[in-house]
């Protein structure tokens, strides 16, 4: 073989970089064209999509598959949209609506009917809005000043067999979980009813001239929740108890709300709304508080009025109690606002708990979902060896504080500072050792009536007739549940004036809580799960408090001596030190990593060639 030939085949082998580089750049290009026409043709023809995301929020529940497969006639669908929206933020949140919502109809397209209607610029359907109870949002124009503002109307109507249900507010993160929820109520041959009694329930009324008025205008409201659960349930308030008139038979779930000092007859009917195998919610709380302030809120008799009625001696017979005594949570306590000083402050709070799931219960349906419920200034329940449960009651705590907890006497001021939280957790550790400890839970099996073998207690005088006859008392006939709550601020309305509620969108997990206690208690839990699909929180790591709590440094005592000081002082810099060096290594790694996996590619590559070469010249010496 020649060496001429020789060299050519060499050529052929080894070409040169320039030629490498451009076999790169085009292999690239013809990458990237191949991925942009695979990924339209499948967006186009395959309806079949995977969720690789960890939180699983971006495929169809099962929950809604089977909703949907229960349609056994057709749900007309009314889309009032506006088709051009200058704002691109209403812009986003009706395409992402309206995409969501072919994707549901395609589970079933033979199933629905859309029809999408523009009141912007229809007036027959800006009419049906309008009885609908549709309202427009206000979105901003167009332009580079913002231009003026424009109607932007986007909800939903959903008809089935003469029934109607209405979402007003489409929200993209959370609209299967609104149309699934309507679709279902729409399916359901009917509605669950809920219940309440007890603490004012209505948003608060203007406040008059006199001293009573303005009072009650302070008073917390339960109004949003009970609003929320009315959207797919029958809203019905209990009156009457106490003259005499039993809980209407189409209350599934009766909700008793800071109720106070129960009349006999009252707490009577309720005794049996549950013999009768009703779900009762009961959500006892002490006196409030005003932010405002921080003092506590006048009026109410809390836990001492209703210590003294009959309603509190049964729960006590059946298991359940709760202490006046507060629970001040170190480890999972949140930071509320706090007026101090002619200003608002951030005070980390003890006595407003945000529970985690360690603390939620996964052995029942109502907090297995769950991710947080935030409590405020709330009270334990006895445990079960203090209050045992009567034969044929069983027990189930569904929500408990951290292991780092303390019980308090009831305080009439709120912490009004940092220091005021340091020197009263202070205290209370020199006091009694921290415990864990129940905030709410459940009751099931047949309950003992207190009122068993006597006679009904005599009904208060009424002015709209006589009572029917109460008949003889029922006890443990039939199956029936209790839950029992340390707490009714987590019912709270969110725009309580003076109030720490959570904003609006996160509610602190009360209305999730209150919805998923209402499907398990009614037997209906097919959207427990679907209803809690959120993001799961991740927050940044943090490397000093990680590195403070290896090194014992705590809260600063107000009692400490100078030493004391001192070596806190020290044990916090070298905390820090440590921290820092956490946070470059967490950064270093990644990079490193991938140098690594950069560089052992290169040295496989060069192996390759290395051989590719040799063979080729062993070849060419032939």
């Amino acid at each position: 073989m020649s060496a001429a030939g020789g060299n050519d085949r060499a050529a052929l082998a080894h070409p040169s970089a320039r030629a490498l580089r451009w076999n790169a750049l085009l292999t690239a290009a013809l990458l990237g064209v191949i991925t942009v026409l695979g990924a339209s043709l499948a967006e186009r023809h395959l309806t079949r999509r995977i969720d690789l995301s960890e939180d699983g929020l971006y495929a169809v529940a099962p929950a809604t598959r089977r909703i949907v497969d229960r349609i056994e006639d057709r749900v007309v669908v009314r889309l009032f949209a506006t088709e051009e929206v200058a704002d691109g933020q209403y812009a986003l949140r009706t395409a992402r609506v309206r995409a969501q919502l072919d994707e549901l109809i395609a589970l079933s397209p033979e199933s629905f009917e859309l029809q999408v209607l523009d009141p912007s610029v229809s007036s027959e359907a800006r009419k049906r809005a309008a009885d609908a109870r549709f309202r427009p949002r206000q979105g901003r124009g167009g332009g580079l000043g913002g231009g003026a503002s424009e109607e932007v109307w986007l909800s939903l109507e959903l008809g089935y067999r003469g029934r109607t249900a209405r979402i007003p507010e489409p929200m993209p993160w959370q609209f299967e979980t609104q149309f699934a929820s309507r679709l279902h109520g729409l399916l359901s041959d009917r509605r669950i009813g809920v219940g309440w009694f007890g603490a004012p329930l209505d948003p608060p009324p203007e406040a008059g001239d006199d001293p009573q008025s303005r009072i009650a205008a302070t008073f917390s409201r339960f109004s949003y929740v009970r609003s929320r659960l009315a959207e797919d349930r029958r809203d019905i308030e209990v009156r009457g108890l106490a003259e005499g008139r039993p809980v209407p038979e189409e209350v599934d779930v009766l909700f008793v709300v800071r109720p106070g000092a129960v009349h006999p007859r009252a707490a009577y009917e309720i005794d049996q709304f549950v013999q009768r195998g009703g779900r009762l919610v009961v959500c006892l709380d002490d006196h409030d508080y005003s932010v405002l302030t921080g003092a506590e809120r006048p009026g109410g008799e809390g836990l001492e009025g209703f210590e003294q009625s009959a309603l509190h001696r049964a729960l006590k017979s059946w298991g359940a109690e709760v202490s006046r005594q507060q629970i001040w949570d170190k480890t999972w306590r949140t930071r509320r606002l706090q007026f101090n000083g002619g200003r608002w402050a951030l005070v980390n709070d003890p006595m407003v708990i945000t529970v985690r799931e360690g603390g939620l219960s996964d052995e029942v349906p109502p907090t297995q979902s769950l991710r947080e419920v935030q409590f405020w200034w709330a009270h334990p329940l006895a445990t079960e060896g203090m209050v045992p449960t009567p034969p044929g009651v069983v027990r189930t705590d569904l929500v408990t504080t951290s292991d780092g907890s303390w019980l308090n006497q009831r305080v009439f001021q709120l912490p009004r500072s940092a220091m005021d939280v340091t020197r009263q957790l202070a205290n209370l550790q020199r006091r009694t050792d921290p415990g864990r400890f129940t905030l709410a839970a459940a009751f099931s099996g047949r309950f003992p009536s207190p009122w068993a073998g006597a006679e009904a207690p005599e009904p208060a005088e009424s002015i709209v007739g006589a009572p029917p006859a109460a008949g003889v008392p029922r006890s443990a006939e039939v199956d029936s549940t209790v839950v029992v709550v340390g707490d009714a601020d987590w019912l709270r309305d969110p725009q309580d004036f003076g109030a720490p509620i959570p904003a609006l969108f996160s509610e602190g997990g009360g209305r999730l809580f209150a919805e998923n206690l209402v499907d398990w208690l009614s037997l209906d839990e097919e959207l427990i799960g679907l209803r809690s699909r959120v993001p799961t929180p991740r927050p940044l790591r943090d490397f000093v408090g990680e590195e403070e709590a290896k090194l014992g440094v705590f809260e600063a005592d107000p009692y400490e001596t100078e030493t004391e000081r001192a070596e806190r002082a020290r044990k916090a810099d070298r905390a820090r030190g440590r921290a820092r060096r956490r946070q470059w290594l967490t950064m270093l790694y990644p990079a490193l990593g991938a140098l690594l996996i950069v560089g052992l590619f290169g040295a496989l590559w060069n192996g390759l060639q290395t051989r590719s070469a040799r063979t080729s010249g062993r070849g060419g010496d032939a």
